[in-house]
């Protein structure tokens, strides 16, 4: 009997040493292939941290990581009580996310650079320590996609909605008032719910510590659901609240109370205690926290050789992507040759006007190659031409910015849909926005097109394409932004010979 007990005590230490080396081993290839990804793409996560610093509306964010690391820990006694199991077939979804960033980087599109280097924790997770451990740490994973700056596109639906919300409880409580768009007009003042106003910011904060509160205080799934659906809610009705005090303080105790310091002071204090509310209202219907995983143990076969080959096969994976867009930028800038300098005298039957041959550009840009403007016509009507370019294989400023930069949607609104003429047989097409002065009667119209190369386009969808092809080829062109406007309500085919002489100026000049 006592030979047979020291056999198996023998055999559990045996298992438990080899249960420590293979855990050790993942626990290094983890950390290996994770700092090489990080270091890298810090270009991207630099990039990521400056868009939450940049926009006021995801400065939330930098609480989202450490956030992640916390709920992490929190579960370490969790993750004693399960192995590790690498999954050979995660390594299909790291070459995936490893495809969108360099697809994402090509194109100039950030969106897609920065999901892959979030998403790519959660994915390397599980292809290293397998599902078990990746659904004890699913939360804390998925908490990871709230760094991702998405959702403004939510700020104009949230303006109108605040707009109404605020017009009808104004009305309910005998304060006269008209609305036109986003402008609200009141004895007092002429008020205006800017994009600043839209609440976006308390709206994607109060979503991503509502979703937080429901996982750390409640256990069934219907009172989660149901309560980061109230936190939906409630943002976008107390912003409306927010819109509606600040006029009323505005009406009876005057503008320089409504306004300047005291409004963000008075906006402020107004969501803290909107978001502490929510909390507070939430704590009766707490629940306990739940029961750990049971408990699992022994290995896969052959788990030392898969990790032997799965650490290479990952950095292979990681390595790629950011060594093909490095080639293909050298080839470009080897490739690049010099860009035009001014615009011409003359376009079609018009001439430039003398005093603004170094004018500025209507569009903002920055750090652009190519950067020129010039006005055509008569002095009391011009017509203003400008140029936005960047070089072959430039990292300078995606056009697509640009071109939604082109007018302030506050000051202007559209007369009509967006619509596209040919302006060459060869297929390129211009885009005519027809715009009308917000608050007056100025009317202004514009044509618009991208340049990719040798070809001009009005499809953002085409030219996004185009541009990335080319640069994942090694053979990216110079792009561009040809900007056509008019004061007054001229018909847009009187402005093509203009676009088309500008068009072929540019390309017989670069």
């Amino acid at each position: 009997m006592s030979s047979f007990n020291d056999s198996t005590t023998r055999g559990h230490a045996k298992t438990e040493d080899v249960t420590g080396h293979y855990q050790s081993a993942v626990h290094l290839g983890f950390v290996a292939c994770m700092v090489v990804f990080v270091l890298l793409y810090s270009s991207t996560y630099l990039s990521l941290a400056a868009t939450w610093a940049d926009t006021g509306t995801f400065q939330y964010a930098f609480l989202i990581f450490p956030i992640s690391a916390v709920l992490v820990w929190s579960r370490r006694q969790w993750l004693s009580r399960v192995a590790a199991r690498a999954r050979p077939s995660g390594l299909w979804l790291i070459a995936a996310l490893g495809g969108l960033w360099l697809l994402g980087a090509v194109a100039n599109v950030n969106l897609a650079q920065h999901v892959a280097v979030v998403v790519i924790w959660p994915a390397m997770v599980y292809t290293f320590y397998g599902p078990r451990v990746a659904g004890v740490l699913a939360f804390a994973l998925g908490y990871l996609l709230f760094a991702i700056p998405f959702g403004n596109f939510m700020v104009g639906p949230l303006q109108t909605v605040t707009a109404h919300l605020s017009v009808i409880a104004l009305k309910l409580t005998g304060v006269p008032v008209i609305m036109d768009g986003h402008f609200i007009d009141t004895p007092a003042s002429a008020w205006h719910v800017a994009e600043a106003c839209s609440g976006i910011k308390f709206f994607v904060a109060t979503t991503a510590f509502g979703v937080l509160y429901a996982h750390l205080f409640f256990t069934s799934l219907r009172r989660r659901l149901i309560f980061v659906v109230v936190a939906l809610f409630v943002p976008i009705i107390a912003n409306a609240l927010r819109v509606y005090f600040t006029i009323l303080i505005g009406e009876y105790f005057g503008m320089h109370y409504a306004s300047g310091t005291d409004h963000l002071i008075f906006g402020w204090q107004f969501f803290g205690t909107v978001l502490i509310v929510l909390f507070l209202c939430g704590w009766p219907w707490h629940q306990p926290a739940p029961e750990g995983p049971v408990a699992d143990s022994g290995l896969p076969e052959n788990a030392a050789a898969r990790m032997r080959w799965m650490v290479p096969a990952t950095m292979v994976l990681i390595i790629l992507p950011a060594t093909w867009y490095a080639a293909t930028g050298l080839m470009a800038s080897h490739n690049a040759a010099p860009g035009l300098t001014a615009l011409p005298p003359q376009l079609a039957a018009v001439t430039a006007l003398d005093e603004d041959a170094n004018g500025q550009a209507t569009p903002p840009g920055r750090d652009l190659d190519v950067h020129l403007s010039r006005r055509y016509g008569d002095i009391a009507r011009p017509i203003q031409v400008d140029y936005l370019g960047a070089d072959a294989g430039s990292d300078g400023p995606d056009m697509l910015n640009i071109r939604q930069k082109l007018y302030d949607p506050s000051a202007w609104t559209h007369t009509a849909s967006p619509s596209t003429i040919l302006a060459q047989d060869n297929g390129s097409s211009f885009v005519v926005l027809r715009l009308k002065q917000a608050q007056g009667d100025g009317r202004r119209i514009i044509l618009y097109s991208y340049r990719i190369g040798d070809r001009w386009t009005g499809s953002s969808t085409t030219f996004k394409l185009e541009q990335a092809l080319d640069r994942l080829l090694g053979m990216p062109a110079p792009t561009g932004l040809l900007v056509i406007s008019e004061a007054g309500q001229t018909e847009p085919k009187a402005l093509l010979p203009v676009a088309r002489a500008a068009a072929s100026s540019i390309m017989d000049g670069s």
